[in-house]
């Protein structure tokens, strides 16, 4: 009980701080200068962020989110920081070279060559996907007057990785990957504290077990920044990542959040007050209702329907019956697991306590479930997965299911480990919640219905034709467009290459992309394609090919993790969804590429989505997530979880 109170008090006692804090806080209309040795001048939204950076790093904790809506000139706003800072460092050393802070908190500390325990003391370092790093670099080679901050991009096998050489410069940018790398083996970025320690795309670190967000939290630095447009991708949880990366006391101890925020009682009002006080988010809408970002154009989203042809429909419920059979068992072994532990529960008590009657309504239970699955396969969550995701890809193409055809008729469940990583990030974001298990309800509700299912989809499988998902089969011919791709080709050709538009299709899957740009190809069509494969010292230069009004190339082929954040792609106006993805914030950052600052021509985005199929679900999935987001974001009440319940996955397999 006095821990607890002690706790409490803590709680108590941080929160009213960071309340507190807001006093002092900056009003919207107050604007900062633009510093000295900026080419360009500063939006008003942009200098009351520097208004509002000043005074955060004066603050508990020292640093904070700038979650402003993609578009809006984070990077430039973070580098004025840097900036201004930087001058008035400078002009500070000429006044009085022996001005300083002997306990390290003025808010521009001066830096000797080497700190304390043998730590380098460096300037600025920003961490960003290795997509980003020539984007910063030229933002501020072409925003920033020439020798007024001294640059390194430190990525790569030729990387100079001595610490008196990295802190000689005013900002050094790198990856995620390189500093996870770096921390293994104690490297340099390690071996200095730095100055300002600036995440970009910080929903990178979102996982706090991940191997990335430990990384990126040991390191040493006074300030603290996080960059994201979409800070919160599935989950509150998301957030605690970027608490404990800013070091927010006590809230950064996974123990003390799990008490106090996650899931508890009052937890919504204490996350509001932490949210209030460190972060800055200002949307579009927003910013245009008040008169600001008048030259933005409009934007406009269209859903298009795609019906799937006879054959690629076949396929699909061919499959749909094999999935929904698998999951029938699936829920039947999951209940039975959760009536077997009863069981032995009851079996563990005391003698005088057991029940050892036959007709006992959990023995009946137990026998019931254990008979239904006997002989049976176990099957698990992840194999659940994988078949959503290749229910998902059938309505792409079917030949992308290539390794569920075999020689007979029996669709298998097929390896995963040809799929990349992003596309079974899944496995984390669709984590089933097993509140939703329950033995008793699965018996007296839904047995009947489930041993319908299996019964009626056994007769199915049996009765179906040998030759839908043999390779023999014309639809998985990959020379052959599926319905979608026919569409998307119609809606190029009609939308962006008979005006003078430019448009980038977005899929998840690379494999994808090249099946539609061998269609692209086969129709004269020239095209540019950037993905996971593409060289990072390559992808600028296909930025700034696509992004030439006098370039020929007016297609974009781009993979939504690679070229989904951070890029500046308002060459084009057009912008094909090509499949839809769990996580919605992808999708939306997608689309602020060409819809940002900049972007002179109205916005059309297209998503394309198969008629009667999974698709139609994950759509409504995706709106309960962006509600989840809103919800935390704006300091609405809390929504319900995040977690793909066993109801979701009933209605994804039409059950």
């Amino acid at each position: 009980m006095a821990t607890f109170e002690k706790q409490k008090t803590l709680i108590i006692e941080s929160l009213k701080a960071l309340h507190n804090s807001l006093g002092s806080c900056p009003a919207a209309n107050v604007l900062a200068d633009d510093p000295k040795g900026l080419k360009i001048a500063l939006m008003p939204h942009q200098k009351h962020a520097l208004a509002w950076m000043y005074w955060r790093e004066k603050q508990e904790p020292k640093g904070g989110i700038l979650a402003d809506d993609m578009g809006l000139g984070k990077t430039l706003t973070m580098i004025s920081l840097i900036l201004a800072c930087s001058n008035d460092e400078r002009s500070e050393a000429r006044n009085d070279d022996s001005d300083s802070d002997s306990d390290g908190k003025n808010s521009n500390p001066k830096w000797s060559s080497q700190g304390r325990r043998g730590n380098y003391q460096g300037g600025n370092l920003v961490i960003c996907p290795a997509s980003l790093l020539q984007q910063w670099e030229l933002e501020i080679k072409t925003k920033v007057s020439r020798n007024k901050l001294t640059t390194c991009v430190y990525y790569g096998q030729a990387r100079d990785s001595k610490q008196t050489y990295l802190r000689t410069y005013d900002i050094i940018i790198t990856t995620y990957a390189t500093v996870t790398r770096e921390q293994k083996v104690g490297g340099a970025l390690f071996g200095i504290e730095w100055k300002r320690i600036i995440l970009d795309e910080a929903h990178t670190i979102r996982n706090h077990k991940s191997q990335t967000s430990e990384a990126v939290c040991s390191l040493r630095g006074i300030y603290r920044w996080a960059l994201a447009g979409t800070p919160i991708q599935n989950k509150d949880m998301d957030i605690y990542s970027l608490l404990k990366f800013m070091r927010c006391s006590p809230f950064d101890e996974l123990t003390h959040w799990r008490k106090w925020i996650d899931k508890r009682a009052g937890g919504q009002q204490r996350l509001n007050t932490i949210m209030k006080a460190l972060m800055l988010r200002r949307t579009k809408t927003e910013l245009q209702e008040l008169g600001e970002l008048s030259n933005l154009p409009q934007k406009h989203i269209e859903l298009i329907e795609v019906e799937l042809d006879k054959d690629e429909m076949n396929v699909y419920q061919k499959i749909m019956v094999h999935s929904r059979h698998l999951f029938a068992q699936f829920l039947i072994q999951r209940a039975e697991r959760n009536t077997d532990l009863m069981y032995r529960e009851q079996s563990s008590r005391p003698t005088f306590m057991q029940k050892k009657n036959p007709n006992d309504a959990y023995y009946k239970m137990h026998q019931k479930f254990t008979k239904s699955h006997r002989n049976q396969e176990d099957i698990k969550s992840y194999d659940i997965l994988i078949l959503l995701l290749r229910l998902r890809q059938i309505c792409c193409h079917p030949g992308l299911i290539d390794s569920m055809l075999e020689n007979d008729d029996v669709p298998q469940m097929g390896s995963a480990s040809e799929a990349t990583q992003s596309e079974l990030d899944l496995l984390e974001q669709l984590v089933i919640d097993d509140k939703d298990v329950s033995a008793k309800e699965i018996l007296d509700n839904s047995s009947h219905s489930i041993e319908s299912i299996l019964l009626d989809n056994k007769q199915v499988i049996s009765k179906a034709s040998d030759k839908i998902v043999r390779r023999s089969n014309p639809v998985f011919d990959l020379k052959r467009p599926s319905s979608k791709m026919r569409k998307v080709l119609q809606t190029i050709k009609a939308n962006v290459l008979n005006s003078n538009d430019k448009a980038i299709v977005v899929s998840q899957w690379t494999t994808v992309l090249e099946i539609l740009g061998s269609h692209l190809q086969r129709a004269g069509i020239s095209f540019l394609a950037l993905n996971g494969r593409t060289p990072v010292k390559n992808r600028q230069n296909i930025v700034s090919e696509f992004n030439n009004p006098s370039s020929n190339k007016r297609i974009l082929l781009l993979s939504l993790t690679a070229g989904g954040v951070g890029l500046n792609l308002v060459g084009a106006n057009h912008l094909l969804l090509f499949d839809l993805h769990w996580n919605p914030q992808l999708e939306a950052q997608a689309q602020e590429r060409i819809y940002c600052v900049g972007q002179k021509k109205n916005v059309v985005i297209y998503k394309f989505i198969c008629k009667k199929t999974v698709e139609e679900r994950i759509r409504a999935l995706q709106d309960h997530k962006r509600a989840t987001a809103d919800s935390i974001l704006s300091g609405a009440k809390a929504s319900q979880s995040s977690k793909l319940t066993l109801d979701d996955l009933k209605s994804l397999f039409e059950m």
